[in-house]
């Protein structure tokens, strides 16, 4: 295993699908890491103390910088941990690109239409409020089934012809983002008991991420990843800003930051950090002290605050 500093703190889930892509990929580095498991669903008192509000999962923790969104978890470790590497850009990352924006949703519409009987009044609000679907009722989830099943399986067929090529990986020899994002997809499908047998290619690919673990996990209460971020200090940044962006924003202003899809909840800092890839912004808290929370530019819209 490599141990290496710096402590790797990973705010997630066990039945997160994008959770369990940053744990196949800390698997597949053979790293340590620590577990703090959040609720599935508001309130999370903890992690939004941490992130400034930004509720989704997984979240990165390392001391007082906190990392948003599996894009940019997956390239801070790659750039913290470059051993054993993923493949970089070209199809690797355009796979990812389409499960992020299409195959993805197909994967949660199947294995909810299979699930719903599981699922608890409260999930299904709390994920609604997150989406435009507040209309939908169990009833209309459990007969969408047969669609949802047809629509996963034709997307499938794509897989399963490109994973028919030869390479064991979407990229070639090693693992990419593209297949980490791919399985966290196909991972959740199989909750809903979706059947790989007639997509022989696809299954042994899923056997060989399946096969990398998850690291070597430690769990780690919630309050002890907050004492660890109070105690810390932020790292200088890894990357050089360009002020004032072409949006019109500038390091020192006052800004916010929201997902585009999935979830209304914003981040509120100082930016302090801006680049065509990255945003940082800089937060106070009680809890927390001084931390730097980290965003992907891709799927992201940060706006100026007026001044009050």
């Amino acid at each position: 295993m490599n141990t290496s500093a710096p402590s790797l703190i990973l705010h997630h889930y066990n039945e997160s699908p994008y959770a369990e892509k940053i744990r196949s990929l800390l698997g597949y580095k053979g790293l340590a890491w620590q577990s703090v498991i959040t609720p599935k669903q508001m309130p999370k008192p903890d992690l939004t103390a941490l992130t400034g509000g930004y509720r989704k999962v997984p979240v990165l923790q390392i001391g007082a910088d906190v990392y948003c969104d599996t894009r940019l978890i997956a390239q801070v470790i790659e750039e913290l941990h470059p051993t054993p590497a993923t493949t970089g850009a070209s199809w690797s990352e355009v796979v990812a690109h389409w499960v992020d924006v299409n195959l993805f949703g197909k994967s949660v519409a199947f294995t909810f239409s299979q699930i719903i009987d599981f699922l608890d009044d409260t999930f299904l609000a709390d994920r609604a409020a997150m989406s435009s679907h507040s209309g939908l009722t169990r009833d209309m989830v459990k007969l969408s089934g047969p669609l949802a099943r047809q629509n996963l399986a034709s997307e499938l067929r794509w897989v399963e012809q490109g994973l028919s090529a030869g390479a064991p990986f979407v990229n070639g020899t090693h693992p990419g983002h593209g297949d980490f994002t791919l399985y966290c997809a196909l991972w959740f499908a199989r909750f809903g008991r979706f059947d790989f047998s007639g997509l022989p290619a696809t299954d042994a690919w899923m056997k060989r991420m399946k096969a990398f673990g998850q690291g070597d996990r430690t769990e780690m209460a919630a309050e002890a990843a907050l004492d660890v971020a109070r105690d810390s200090t932020p790292l200088p940044l890894p990357y050089e800003s360009q002020s004032p962006d072409p949006s019109g924003i500038a390091l020192g202003m006052r800004v916010s930051v929201q997902p585009e899809v999935m979830g209304k909840e914003t981040v509120e800092g100082e930016l302090v950090g801006v680049s065509p890839e990255r945003l940082t912004l800089r937060l106070n808290s009680e809890r927390c002290g001084q931390v730097h929370v980290h965003f992907p530019r891709v799927g992201y819209k940060v706006r100026r605050m007026q001044p009050t």
